[in-house]
């Protein structure tokens, strides 16, 4: 609603007139391409996401402790595609809270512990590998140790988020009374922070979340991701002189990009998990400690939701990395042929046994045609000598020839 009555004010009249700012989230086109950033969010996030799940639960290669912390990954996109990404676009450009009481209490939950579940699960996964590369001959952690650390991950992050649940409150327009300058409410219902007890535990709560959320799980992935590539770069199967020499260069250059993949992939998802998130929370952060910029002041809503659409991408970029890191390198026929040294080896090997047991037959077939020869030539008294025959250099002739070495021959 766009016009104001005696009885309320829709937001968005009140922004133009009230308060004199342009909104770009009432602009047709502006709202149709956010609503299509959305969509796009949702279909692909459900499809790639879902599909992650469901390559999983096929392939048992795959169900391994560590893909236990890269699965909560993936369900905490999931629960961002059911509730953040339509619930959040729907709220910001209609301007009033559709959902009811319930949803209003309960959606923040799952948005909030969706950013400290995926921190502390790309800290476990830092945290298992370095403690794996640090001392090799300690047992991995085991899928029920994962699904354990889940757990606590997940009922850690849910206490943390309690005071937020709670600040958030189902609200009509008559709150805002005051807000609108001319003591005329707004229209509609909202879903707001209205529980703090004041301003200042509001700013230490966001403090509190700022560096329980992002600077301690970053810390610690920061710290573990230094020393495993340290390490990699030093690893003593590759730098051992002694067994580098039983493997080709092949086999080194595979060994050394496998390592690094895997551990440039990861880090690639904490990258991303700070890309993404990042500039939300620090939106948030100003909001707390009522600090703004011209722009975002200007464009409260537009703003917002290009800070959000931008986290929202966490759903599409983990699959991608998830499917990067646990896909097997393939490569053509004939590329193996040309690369690898081993397959021209024993192919050449081969070769040459095939030439020499082909000699080998021709030399038997030769000898036995040769026996049978002497045997007829013998029945019908021949007046050949078996020196006049070629020399044959089988062993069990050898008596043969020594007899005939003196080139008599008999006379009928």
């Amino acid at each position: 609603m766009n016009n104001t009555t005696e009885e309320c004010m829709s937001p968005s009249y009140a922004m133009r007139h009230v308060f004199h700012i342009e909104d770009l989230t009432e602009h047709l086109s502006i709202r149709l391409l956010f609503i299509l950033c959305y969509i796009l969010l949702f279909v692909v996030g459900l499809i790639g996401n879902g599909g992650v799940i469901w390559t999983v639960a096929q392939n048992k290669r795959l169900q391994s402790a560590r893909n236990v912390f890269l699965l909560n990954l993936i369900f905490t996109d999931l629960v961002l595609v059911f509730t953040a990404i339509p619930i959040t676009p729907i709220y910001a450009l209609s301007k009033t809270w559709i959902f009811g009481e319930l949803i209003c209490h309960l959606l923040p939950l799952p948005n909030s512990c969706s950013v400290f579940v995926t921190s502390w699960s790309l800290a476990a996964i830092a945290l298992d590998k370095f403690m794996h590369i640090i001392d090799p001959t300690k047992s991995p952690v085991s899928i029920r140790q994962a699904l354990a650390i889940t757990t606590f991950i997940w009922s850690a992050s849910t206490f943390i988020n309690l005071p937020l649940v709670f600040s958030y409150n189902h609200v009509s327009g008559e709150f805002y009374r005051n807000h609108t300058g001319n003591n005329i409410p707004f229209c509609g219902y909202f879903c707001d922070e209205t529980n703090w007890n004041s301003i200042y535990s509001r700013r230490a709560y966001g403090t509190s979340v700022m560096i329980l959320q992002f600077v301690i799980p970053m810390i610690v992935i920061t710290y573990c991701y230094f020393k495993i590539l340290q390490k990699v770069s030093k690893d003593m199967i590759i730098q051992n002189a002694q067994f580098c020499q039983s493997l080709t260069q092949k086999q080194r250059s595979d060994a050394t990009t496998r390592k690094k993949k895997v551990n440039y992939i990861l880090i690639a998802m904490v990258v991303t998990f700070i890309g993404c998130w990042f500039p939300l929370t620090l939106v948030n952060l100003l909001k707390d400690f009522d600090i703004s910029f011209d722009f975002i002041a200007q464009q409260p809503f537009f703003s917002s939701l290009i800070a959000h659409i931008i986290a929202m991408s966490i759903v599409v970029w983990n699959p991608i990395l998830f499917f990067w890191l646990t896909r097997k390198q393939k490569r053509s026929g004939l590329s193996k042929i040309l690369n690898s040294t081993e397959i021209v080896a024993s192919f050449a090997n081969r070769l040459s046994n095939s030439v020499r047991r082909s000699t080998l037959r021709r030399h038997e077939r030769k000898i036995d045609r040769a026996r049978r020869k002497q045997v007829v030539l013998d029945s019908e008294g021949s007046s050949y000598t078996t020196c006049s025959r070629p020399l044959l250099i089988r062993q069990d002739l050898q008596q043969t020839l020594s007899n005939g070495s003196s080139c008599t021959t008999d006379m009928l």
